[in-house]
Formats: structure tokens, C-alpha cells, sequence
């Protein structure tokens, strides 16, 4: 009997941490960007922003959201709402700035300026994608990193306003979760 109430409590706590705000605001994490610079997500207060996850060395899914990433920007700025896109590493003792310019340069992006490529600690990487429900595990043998593949719209107040899968879903709910562009 014990059991099952443990059980029970762990279920409706877990329903119940699933239907409280997403809101990166929320964290107090630092993170550097691929020139040095040290900042928060809080740089991204009162603004729009698209968010998502990948790391350099990636041969599995980072391309597709690369790629899916490049076509949101492409049609955001078709809808006049160039917003900046914040992609955050998963393999911040990898990702060096080195490995960030090549990122760039493999996807041409040397001249995409509002990309930012944010690298952390692993603790920070690890409390923002607990904060989001977005999962990922590496494999200790090969050092690959198994992962969600989700884009999230930020709002200016940082909660998750909506999200979508890098790899099949369409953008139209996405893009339409974006309030109209003011003159």
C-alpha cells in the first residue's frame, strides 16, 4: 500500500511540475557566446526570440534543426520579424570557439548575426533543459548525445509561448503564435 501511495504522489507531482510556466527568466544561468562575450538570458528580456539545442559534432538530427532553423529565419523574415534565434550547445567541453566558427562556416552562417551560439557549464545546460522538458543523454562509450529536437518561441516575458520539432513539424503554428509586426 505504501508503495502505491509513493507511487501516486510521484505521478501528481510530476503532472503538477508539467503544468507550471516554462519561463527562462526564471534562471540565473551565464553562458558565453562564440566571441568571449559572458551574458544571460535576460540580454533577450522584451524580445521575441526562437530557442533551440545542438552541439558542433553532431551527425544526427543538429543538421536538420540547423537547417529547419535556417528556414524559420528565412520565413520570419518574410513576415517582417527578423528575431534573434539563440541556439544553446549541449556539449559546452567541446564546443570551443573554434568549433563554433566552423559550426558556422559548415552552414554558412558566417554573416548570420542574429544567430547566438550560447555555450555554459554542463549544470546550466542541464537546469535550462530541465526547466524546458527538453531531454538528452551521451553516451558514455561514444560520446554522442541522444536528443529532443524542439524549437521553442520565447516571449518577451521569457515564458514558452509555443514549440515545435525541428524535424517534421510544419512552422505555421509558430509563426502565427508571433503577434503582428508593428510598423
Amino acid at each position: 500500500m505504501r508503495s502505491l501511495v509513493v507511487a501516486l504522489s510521484l505521478v501528481a507531482a510530476t503532472a503538477f511540475a508539467e503544468e507550471e510556466p516554462k519561463n527562462v527568466l526564471a534562471l540565473e544561468t551565464r553562458w558565453r557566446a562564440e566571441g568571449g562575450e559572458a551574458l544571460t538570458l535576460s540580454k533577450f528580456e522584451g524580445q521575441w526570440y526562437a530557442l533551440t539545442f545542438v552541439y558542433t559534432s553532431c551527425a544526427g538530427s543538429c543538421p536538420l534543426t540547423t537547417a529547419k532553423l535556417k528556414r524559420l529565419a528565412t520565413a520570419l523574415d518574410k513576415a517582417g520579424r527578423p528575431l534573434p534565434l539563440v541556439v544553446v550547445s549541449l556539449d559546452p567541453a567541446h564546443d570551443t570557439p573554434e568549433a563554433l566558427a566552423a559550426y558556422r562556416k559548415r552552414y554558412g552562417l558566417e554573416a548570420a548575426t542574429r544567430w547566438r551560439v550560447l555555450v555554459g557549464e554542463e549544470s546550466q545546460v542541464r537546469a535550462l533543459t530541465m526547466l524546458l522538458g527538453f531531454k538528452y543523454a551521451r553516451n558514455a562509450e561514444s560520446g554522442a548525445i541522444s536528443h529532443d529536437n524542439t524549437i521553442y518561441l520565447i516571449a518577451p516575458d521569457g515564458s514558452v509561448r509555443t514549440e515545435m520539432s525541428s524535424l517534421d513539424q510544419p512552422m505555421e503554428t509558430f509563426l502565427s503564435t508571433l503577434p503582428p509586426a508593428t510598423k
